[in-house]
């Protein structure tokens, strides 16, 4: 096939040299500043989900957590194909960011509002599927923020469309600090649940309402400017919705299914649920207990399980930036059918990617039960420690099949992410189904659901690179995953032969195996000149910009 080029023929060399490289400067300084808003939403995220236990009791939080599985597929999907809808189409034509942000609100009045309004309808049935109809009213309530956050989504479409990094990452750390915010403040309050959610919902349609001044209304439609068709649009984010809608629920359904298996045990073993209790719950905890509530007792093990994969986690957040950076770079080059930049842009994302989420990941599994004794009390890190090291791994997978399916939608390849995305989502609740209720619950439920988890996310990864290596030539180079998964290794070897258990010989331990990850990176050769030479370049265009 040939390959389109960037620049038509009558520009100089001199001048095609200099927009690339123009290009390739507001793409690093893109990358920093989401990067960093990325970084303060998953620390600002680690601090609610660190302190939501201690202030909500164990299940409390797990009610908060299975409220949150629920609505975060929908509202995450809204949010993320809406960005990627919007940004595709005013990257492709920059001039015609405005009329695509008109379109975007016109479609969420036929598609986000009412999803909303229908996600709240459907509340006392959603709440009898896991046997818990105190969980109704809060499931109304969250409908607000999938309403709100579908229409701010438009917003910060358009300052991705138009490269407006900094306005994004913004709005990103604005969004963070809000619901952080208002989650904590209401809980602490002493409004538990109910109070958690509504506070949520606040900060939702308070970043929404700044949003409107940072990134501007579009305005009416000036007689001479180029309508924006609202099927394309659409058709596209129903594309995309299909395959974030799979992806998020890969993320959330071991939850909802933990909760209802866990409960359906609970009321089918209600003479012997106390006693499976005892096994791993401290005396403390069991206050005056002579009988289980089921629907509560399954939130206390939603609570244990949210905990570990909140530490789990942590390695998917920190290269996310790389999805929104990546997406607009895609879209145009196979837009333009630049094949030796898709390559590029592919190797570079994957490669790092990989990297980075493999090193947060050593340093969780390489002593998981002090590691969770850090940020939440001693029966969390006595009931999860081994789900965090099945958990933590699996999400590297879970990292590299996100970016695979954000590639595959940049190049229009929506078909082919949906079917990665099924097969892995069929696999995984099939695993679950079988696993879950062989155990009874406790460190080997949470053990077992952590396990089926990261088997299917490495299904879906290595689907992913296959596909991704045969639709676009391009995927993981072999050599690197050999070289991180020998520097892992090695760093998870330093971790078992320094058991400190103090906080402070904790924190030794941790940068201990993220030093010996790194290391072993260079002396292998994965990580050298090259990569410091190009994080240097873009820093210095990024104070050069400043």
């Amino acid at each position: 096939m040939p390959i389109a080029r960037w620049y038509p023929e009558s520009l100089s060399d001199e001048v095609k040299a200099g927009e690339a490289t123009s290009d390739a400067a507001r793409a690093g300084r893109g990358v920093i500043y989401i990067a960093f808003a990325k970084f303060y939403f998953m620390v600002s995220g680690a601090v609610l989900e660190f302190r939501l236990p201690t202030v909500l009791g164990n299940t409390v939080y797990g009610a908060y957590g299975v409220v949150n599985s629920l609505v975060s597929p929908f509202n995450n999907v809204l949010v993320t194909g809406t960005i990627q809808a919007v940004s595709r189409f005013s990257s492709q034509k920059p001039e015609t960011a405005r009329a695509v942000q008109r379109a975007g609100l016109r479609m969420h009045l036929y598609l986000g509002l009412p999803m909303a309004i229908l996600f709240a309808a459907l509340a006392p049935i959603t709440a009898g599927f896991f046997y818990d109809s105190a969980k109704t009213g809060p499931i109304m309530v969250a409908s607000l923020i999938i309403g709100t956050y579908s229409f701010y989504a438009v917003f910060v479409g358009t300052a991705n469309g138009r490269r407006d990094f900094h306005k994004q990452a913004g709005l990103d750390i604005g969004a963070a600090t809000l619901r952080v915010g208002g989650i904590l403040a209401m809980a602490m309050a002493g409004f538990g649940l109910m109070g958690a959610i509504g506070g949520w919902a606040a900060a939702s349609i308070t970043i929404f309402a700044i949003s409107l001044f940072v990134v501007g209304l579009p305005g009416r439609a000036r007689p001479d400017e180029e309508a924006i068709p609202l099927r394309p649009m659409v058709t596209f984010f129903i594309g995309v919705a299909v395959y974030l809608i799979l992806l998020n629920f890969i993320m959330v359904t071991d939850q909802l299914l933990l909760k209802r298996l866990s409960t359906e045990w609970f009321v089918e073993h209600g003479k012997t649920a106390l006693a499976a209790l005892k096994s791993y719950l401290p005396e403390d905890a069991l206050p005056g207990f002579t009988q289980v509530d089921p629907a509560q007792a399954a939130d206390g093990q939603v609570g244990y399980y949210r905990a570990v994969q909140t530490l789990a986690r942590l390695s998917y957040q920190a290269i996310i930036a790389a999805t929104f950076v990546v997406f607009p770079l895609i879209s145009r080059s196979t837009f333009q059918q630049d094949r030796a930049a898709t390559t590029r842009y592919i190797h570079t994302t994957m490669r790092y990617s990989l990297v980075f989420a493999t090193a947060i990941a050593v340093v969780l599994a390489a002593n998981p039960a002090p590691i969770l004794d850090l940020p939440f009390q001693t029966d969390y890190a006595d009931a999860g420690w081994p789900a965090l090291i099945a958990l933590s791994l699996g999400n590297v997978a879970f990292s590299l099949f996100a970016i695979v399916g954000t590639i595959l939608n940049g190049a229009g390849m929506t078909r082919e992410a949906i079917l990665i995305a099924v097969v892995t989502l069929v696999a995984a609740t099939a695993a679950y189904l079988i696993a879950i209720p062989m155990f009874v619950p406790g460190r080997a439920l949470l053990t077992a659901c952590a396990t089926a988890t990261a088997s299917a996310m490495l299904l879906g990864a290595v689907l992913g690179g296959l596909v991704l290596r045969r639709k676009l030539g391009a995927f993981l180079p072999l050599a690197s995953a050999v070289r991180v998964v020998i520097a892992a290794a090695a760093a998870m070897a330093v971790g078992r032969f320094l058991p400190m258990k103090t906080p402070l010989g904790t924190l030794v331990e941790a940068a201990a195996v993220g030093i010996t990850f790194l290391a072993a990176l260079v002396v292998l050769r994965e990580f050298g000149r090259e990569d410091l030479a190009a994080l240097s370049r873009v820093l210095k265009r990024k104070k050069g910009a400043s």
